[in-house]
């Protein structure tokens, strides 16, 4: 989000070299990002910089050699999952910055610090990206060193990019000493926090627990990682939303794998550890048309062609109300979802009151389609992030209900209403086997009064004492 806040016009720069200055993108203690416009090439970039008042002495020197070495990095590397960097210099005042490509994105972070998570299949998508870029950048030896939830961003068109090579070691080059410890403690190797030599299996450790992350929620090690790092027992996959025995046993073997101590036994390579992935991927294929709960056979073969995210979260939601939280696992031939991009996750999404008044414009048939679509971008947005009937006023089932209200033929809502049952009665049983039976009985209670003839509800409402 772009701060352009009077304060923050009046304490930062109109220009900077031939770029002009549009706003803030983020700031922290080393310097501020800014969104500026190359009149030029007439395109959008983010520029980084440094405070000046940080340059002074010799802590200024290598913090203009970190920032010199970031650019340096980023900018031998072209490659998609990858923020691009398109030049490095200094302005008039010799503050040094580099232009980037602007990216219209929302870090991990952002959603992972709000209690969300995502399912198998998303992390899955994810984590190739970020191999993927690794396996590049290794083989022209750039070492991140810094892979976090920060570090990653994710585009409207569920593309991820790696950006912040700011600790980045070129193996070509000594400025990167052993001994000097960086990186984020929670995220870095044992070696790394240590301060030892590094080398790529420091990026797949890092990795590792970010996957895991992902899928959990969670950090695997919490605090110190020298005072905890270990093998991970079956504890730390207790509540995992992975049911089958065996993509469980194979999901718990990667990250295992990653997070050994001894770099020696992790993955010696971001490809290995992708072929890795690929066997959990083809078993998380093959276990998806066993769940298969709608009929029509045409229907089936679209949804599972949507197997996209469903993110889920434990927070409160505006206004104190508790959002009633969907942990699925495997996707469950999810309904057709365009891919809607994220950040008014974080804004605030449409409530129904603010929706209704679509309803009673224009009812000609280009504006009610025009309407239909918003709609659609809503519902399916609420369905990505697990808010499927709750909170009230601002969920998926509403949304679809008025899209229903304008176009009672479409599918999409049609389909996607069935899916919501199926994954809330999926999500229900999976509570009682666990034995969380008040969760079971409160998502009951609000699903049977939404859905008061769907009789598979209803029955294990009754089963449930």
């Amino acid at each position: 989000m772009i701060d352009n806040s009077p304060s923050k016009m009046l304490s930062d720069p109109e220009q900077l070299g031939k770029y002009l200055i549009q706003g803030v993108l983020g700031e922290g203690g080393m310097g501020v990002v800014y969104k500026g416009y190359d009149p030029q090439l007439a395109r959008e970039v983010a520029i980084k910089t440094i405070r000046r008042s940080l340059l002074a002495g010799k802590a200024g020197k290598e913090l203009r050699d970190r920032f010199n070495r970031e650019a340096k990095a980023e900018g031998s590397l072209v490659h998609p999952n990858i923020v691009a960097v398109y030049e490095y210099q200094s302005n008039e005042e010799g503050t040094p910055f580099f232009v980037m490509e602007y990216v219209e994105g929302k870090c991990l972070k952002d959603y992972l610090s709000r209690g969300m998570h995502f399912n198998l299949d998303m992390s899955l998508h994810i984590i190739n990206q970020i191999l993927c870029a690794l396996a590049y950048s290794h083989k022209r030896g750039v070492v991140h060193r810094d892979i976090k939830p920060a570090n990653i961003l994710w585009l409207e068109d569920d593309t991820i990019k790696i950006a912040d090579f700011g600790i980045a070691k070129i193996e070509a080059s000594e400025i990167t000493q052993t001994g000097q410890i960086l990186g984020t403690p929670q995220y870095a190797s044992p070696e790394q926090a240590l301060g030892l030599k590094t080398d790529a299996r420091s990026d797949i450790y890092s990795t590792g627990v970010l996957f895991y992350e992902l899928v959990s929620g969670l950090k695997p090690f919490a605090g110190n990682p020298l005072a905890e790092v270990a093998k991970l027992d079956d504890s730390h996959f207790d509540k995992l939303e992975i049911s089958e025995p065996e993509l469980l046993q194979l999901f718990k073997g990667i990250i295992r794998k990653s997070l050994e101590k001894d770099p020696d036994k992790r993955f010696q390579s971001a490809d290995e550890f992708v072929k890795a992935l690929e066997h959990l991927k083809v078993k998380a294929e093959a276990i998806k048309p066993m769940h298969g709960l709608l009929s029509s056979e045409g229907l089936l073969k679209r949804l599972l062609t949507n197997k996209w995210l469903l993110m889920t979260t434990s927070s409160f939601i505006g206004g104190g109300i508790l959002l009633v939280t969907y942990f699925i696992s495997e996707p469950q031939n999810e309904p057709v979802i365009e891919t809607v991009f994220v950040e008014s996750v974080l804004n605030g999404l449409p409530s129904t009151n603010k929706i209704k008044p679509l309803l009673k414009e224009n009812n000609n048939s280009s504006e009610q389609r025009m309407k239909v679509s918003r709609l659609l971008r809503t519902a399916n947005l609420h369905f990505k992030v697990g808010r499927l009937i709750a909170p009230e006023g601002s969920n998926a089932f509403h949304a679809y209900q008025l899209v229903l209200e304008l176009d009672p033929t479409n599918e999409t809502a049609q389909s996607a209403i069935e899916s919501i049952q199926d994954k809330i009665l999926t999500h229900t049983k999976q509570l009682v086997d666990r034995g969380e039976i008040e969760r079971a009985k409160s998502q009951l209670m609000l699903a049977k009064s939404l859905f008061p003839n769907n009789h598979l509800l209803q029955s294990l409402s009754e089963n449930i004492k």
